[in-house]
């Protein structure tokens, strides 16, 4: 099986699989020779030869829904829930950033590197069928509402991604991006899922965090979150996507090993990645810190290596992308107090104290200051 990898409106590699070593993927001569080629991923740099399965699969799988989702996503399309390709080829017209991926019936010129918001690339959608496709998640898990609907938003959380100007929602139609991404709540113990993430990124704006615009809607009776997309630029009724990659697929580690505890990265590894890479690294491991102690403060254990990304602007400079997916864990019982990723020796969100803060310090080769102080001044913005 092979499938085509679009950068942007170009074809930059294959993806395929082998007799006897799984998947591969290996960039296009052609690609390879433009001046302005660049990397899907700082873990696959440009180079002739292929990488394998271990080198490749972190990066596509990281593309892919995850856990319970990704179970009943395969179960909907009837493919193993094991077969990243396979999915791949279902998903893979709507991954997050500049990636498309598609098998050889796709026609690319359907690809641009920018869209208009018009009515030949995007479906007025109206209220009673927004209602249908929030009512129906149980049945239609996001991914085939109806046969102009493809999704693969990575991640363990449901998500509906859909375009919004002119005051109305659209259905991107032949390839065009979404803007939006709509997270409705869930049931049972997590009921209040929604509205917890809408208050704490609320509260990270006030504390002057690096934060995408959002809001909280009531759609078929359900509180829904909606968050604006950061990896899309919209001037003069246009749009375009950015590319990013989180931090598993950017060091290489697959989304299983997404917590620290599973053989993930920590907040070191991702900090020396930032540190090595951004373009304004000064003010990005600055941000870094920032969240992590915000996360800490809030009580977000779900603040694993996947809920960290890097943005590239479109000349491919790396940043620290606005903060996602930030949610007070604490509020739930259900839910652990184990973090994400371990501050100084501990884990346990209880535990944490002034010592592990300066050992954090510590490795990360700073002044210890400079965590206390951060911490000190997001207390008191949080309580303002």
């Amino acid at each position: 099986m092979k499938l085509n990898v679009y950068f942007g409106e170009k074809k930059c590699g294959e993806l395929f699989t082998t007799e006897n070593r799984g998947i591969a993927f290996q960039y296009m001569e052609e690609y390879l020779s433009l001046p302005d080629s660049k990397a899907i991923s700082l873990s696959l740099p440009l180079k002739k030869e292929e990488f394998s399965q271990k080198e490749c699969l972190p990066f596509f799988s990281g593309l892919l829904p995850e856990e319970f989702t990704r179970k009943r996503v395969a179960n909907y399309l009837h493919i193993s829930e094991l077969s990243d390709i396979k999915l791949l080829a279902s998903l893979g017209q709507e991954c997050a950033g500049f990636i498309t991926i598609a098998d050889d019936d796709f026609n690319p010129k359907n690809l641009k590197t920018e869209y208009e918001l018009n009515s030949s690339n995007y479906e007025k959608l109206s209220a009673e069928r927004l209602e249908e496709f929030i009512l129906n998640i149980p049945q239609r898990p996001f991914l085939k509402a109806d046969d102009k609907l493809r999704l693969s938003l990575a991640g363990a959380q449901e998500k509906l991604s859909l375009a919004f100007f002119e005051n109305q929602w659209y259905l991107p139609l032949n390839g065009a991006p979404s803007t939006h991404i709509l997270k409705p709540t869930r049931e049972g113990s997590l009921s209040s899922l929604a509205q917890n993430e809408y208050d704490c990124m609320q509260l990270a704006k006030k504390c002057g965090l690096n934060v995408p615009e959002s809001k909280l809607e009531k759609i078929a009776g359900k509180d829904v979150f909606i968050v604006q997309r950061y990896d899309r630029i919209i001037k003069n009724g246009k749009i375009t996507r950015l590319h990013q990659e989180d931090m598993c697929q950017a060091l290489g580690i697959m989304p299983e090993n997404k917590y620290q505890s599973d053989g993930g990265p920590g907040i070191k590894e991702i900090y020396d990645l930032l540190k090595l890479h951004s373009v304004m690294p000064i003010i990005d491991l600055r941000a870094f810190i920032t969240e992590i102690l915000f996360n800490y403060i809030i009580g977000n254990c779900d603040a694993h290596a996947k809920n960290y990304s890097i943005l590239y602007d479109q000349k491919g400079n790396a940043r620290l992308s606005p903060i996602y997916d930030v949610v007070s864990t604490k509020s739930f019982p259900s839910l652990t107090k184990k973090m994400s990723m371990k501050i100084g020796t501990h884990y346990d969100l209880e535990k944490i104290n002034k010592d592990d803060f300066a050992l954090m310090a510590q490795q990360l080769n700073i002044n210890k200051k400079i965590i206390f102080e951060t911490l000190e001044s997001l207390n008191e913005k949080i309580n303002s």
